[in-house]
């Protein structure tokens, strides 16, 4: 009865784990809800490199949803369709000669909007045996992202708080600003743009004292990298690129950099002894998705730590000994860390149900910590250092994001802004606001002065506004474009302000999202061949990304049914005696072989539901919580490139072989 039991047991928790891996693969769904998949056969073709382009941009341009087609036979579709916001449509050949299905054959569906909002697609094929699709695991993509400004009117600016006027106007042109930091007394100011870093000396000059350039990096994502100054100005570090780079003020030649991948926010303590970075990446690799922490010294980490979803932002205590960081899906942590250890001191339970935590910040001495959650479960949360339960939770007004948010260095204040246009000034003893304030926009940047007596947001109204802690009264300064990143000098003198929509990707913000508009000019973007011969050199797709199955699933269940059913065979034979032998020669029960076949049974049941959960393929999805990244590598990973305003001695660069790098005293 034992033996019975325990197959009955192996059986129905197999199949449960399967059931579960079905539950698990659906807990994250958007609009388009869950398309049921596919069957697979032998003769299924592929589907591969699908995409739209251009990612983001207003309405009125023409935009091209493109896939490959491929059939290891050679084989022609019976039908190439996408999938779009509820509708099959045909899709056509890119080039109407090219027949070569065997290596593949790009197919292209044309669309302009005409509106903002969310559009939701996947690609289909047969030939006739069997059906691929691809932009899709559960659910459909969702792309472009579309906003009504074309975002070629970005500049960086230094507000005078007293008068309310700009005394810095930088134009960044179609370059998004993806940080802002001002020193604390207001008289030096870094910026990190799309392809650029600036370092103004606002003492002397209204045009940058030094600037870095990233020829190669890219204009328009939600991974925006950052920037961040020590107080006295001395040192800065920024994110840009797949780099995070450490400068000095007296120079753009990087004290060092590193390859870090993607990273969305960096910090620096405040003394600029300490660094630290979040980057974005992929669950199933160990070397993105980090939380990386540096000593001025070396561009080698102290130390790294890696979790479920992306890290969306990092905030140092002002001596650098206690390191807040917020995760994205499917973590949805908050967490605080020492210098000493990877190992964190908070690690929170999940804040939301199925939406990212998108800021942290920290006090000066490291005691408390606030996060803000994305909508549909946007709050604002206060942590101690003491407990991984949060001290208080305020849950925004519908749930709306909160993705501006920060600390006054004492701790006793918090300022938040919400995409529904709320302000708030918290103290850390009430999860009640002691002030608050609504504007018609969604706020995507905010700081709070030191002393906490006042806040600057901005957001999509294209405005900075000045909200007074124990006055009525208020300020407005106007921009061009959305206002994402906003800094206040350590004084109160200062606010530096950045316009962009990096903090807007992925968000039902505007109040126009049902505006039509007429389109009686269509905007053709730059043609993305154009822009593949600018990376990699000839008109040539991106290498494509191979789809990974699971062999290992796959086999390990194999293993484990072959020896389960081996096993059911062999009692079968004992006990019903199925070789009809004589009862003087009947076949005994051997223990060895029952505990043999027992062993295998349990060996790959485990490797099985391993396999299964734990070894989960990760979702191409482009979405806010898929990015691809680069893994984090030490100097000599890479490779030496002269000409690239870096001394890299660690990969062969000398003053001799590479002056325009390497100065007399490197």
């Amino acid at each position: 009865m034992k033996i019975k039991g325990f197959i009955i047991f192996t059986l129905v928790f197999f199949f449960s784990i399967f059931f579960l891996n079905s539950v698990f693969a659906e807990e994250k769904m958007d609009s388009a809800g869950i398309i049921p998949k596919l069957p697979k056969t032998a003769d299924d073709p592929e589907l591969f490199n699908g995409h739209v382009y251009p990612f983001w941009g207003p309405p009125c341009q023409r935009y091209t949803y493109s896939v490959i087609y491929r059939d290891k036979e050679g084989r022609p579709p019976e039908y190439v369709k996408i999938y779009f916001n509820g509708q099959m449509i045909d899709m056509t050949k890119s080039n109407p000669e090219d027949n070569d299905y065997r290596k593949g054959v790009l197919y292209e569906y044309k669309y302009v909007p005409h509106k903002l909002g969310s559009n939701f697609y996947y690609f289909e094929a047969s030939n006739g045996k069997g059906k691929a699709r691809d932009s899709i695991i559960d659910s459909p993509d969702n792309g472009p992202v579309l906003f009504e400004s074309a975002f070629d009117k970005n500049e960086i600016a230094v507000i005078d708080r007293a008068t309310g006027q700009k005394i810095l106007s930088f134009p960044t042109k179609n370059e998004w600003v993806g940080g802002v930091a001002i020193s604390d007394d207001g008289n030096y100011l870094a910026a990190k743009t799309s392809k650029h870093i600036y370092f103004f000396d606002l003492t002397k000059s209204k045009e940058p004292l030094w600037q870095f350039a990233c020829e190669t990096c890219r204009i328009g994502d939600d991974v925006k990298g950052g920037v961040a100054i020590s107080g006295d100005g001395t040192k800065i570090v920024a994110a840009i690129g797949e780099n995070v780079i450490l400068f000095d003020k007296s120079a753009n030649k990087p004290v060092w950099k590193y390859q870090a991948g993607n990273a969305y926010n960096v910090a620096i303590s405040k003394d600029g002894n300490y660094l630290a970075a979040a980057t974005a990446g992929e669950e199933s690799n160990v070397n993105s998705n980090l939380l990386i922490f540096w000593s001025k010294e070396s561009s080698k980490p102290l130390w790294q730590y890696h979790a479920l979803g992306n890290f969306h932002d990092v905030s140092l205590s002002d001596d650098g000994s206690f390191i807040a960081g917020a995760t994205g899906c499917p973590d949805r942590k908050a967490y605080l860390f020492s210098k000493d250890s990877n190992t964190p001191l908070i690690q929170s339970d999940r804040l939301t149900r199925d939406s990212p935590v998108h800021r942290a910040k920290i006090s000066a001495n490291g005691v408390y910590f606030a996060v803000g959650s994305e909508a549909d479960a946007g709050a604002v949360f206060l942590f101690s250092k003491e407990k991984k339960e949060p001290l208080w939770k305020f849950p925004t007004p519908n749930g709306s994001s909160v993705r501006a948010l920060n600390f006054t260095p004492s701790g006793e204040y918090i300022g938040a802004a919400t995409f529904s246009g709320n302000a708030y000034i918290f103290s850390k003893d009430s999860n009640q606001p002691i002030r608050s304030w609504k504007v018609n926009a969604s706020l995507g940047g905010l700081d709070i002065a030191d002393d906490g007596s006042f806040i600057a947001a901005g957001g999509t109204d294209n405005k900075v506004h000045l909200f007074e802690k124990d006055k009525d009264e208020s300020k407005e300064v106007s921009f061009n474009e959305y206002v994402e990143e906003i800094d206040i000098s350590g004084n109160g003198r200062y606010i530096a302000a950045g316009t962009g929509g990096s903090i807007y990707f992925f968000e039902s913000f505007t109040k126009d999202e049902d505006k039509i508009f007429s389109c009686t000019t269509i905007i053709e973007p730059t043609p993305e061949s154009e822009i593949r011969r600018n990376f990699w050199g000839e008109e040539k797709f991106p290498p494509e990304k191979i789809k990974q199955d699971r062999p290992l699933g796959a086999f390990f269940g194999a293993g484990f049914l072959v020896s389960l059913l081996t096993l059911i065979v062999y009692l079968g034979v004992i006990k019903f005696n199925l070789l009809q032998r004589p009862a003087e020669k009947q076949l005994k029960l051997n223990r060895k072989i029952i505990a043999l076949f027992s062993a295998l049974i349990v060996i790959f049941l485990a490797l099985t539901t391993w396999a299964v959960i734990f070894n989960r393929e990760q979702s191409p999805r482009l979405d806010k919580e898929n990015r691809p990244a680069t893994n984090g590598k030490y100097q000599q990973d890479q490779k030496s490139k002269c000409g690239n305003s870096l001394c890299e001695p660690d990969l062969g660069e000398s003053q001799e072989n590479c002056p325009k790098d390497c100065s007399g005293e490197d």
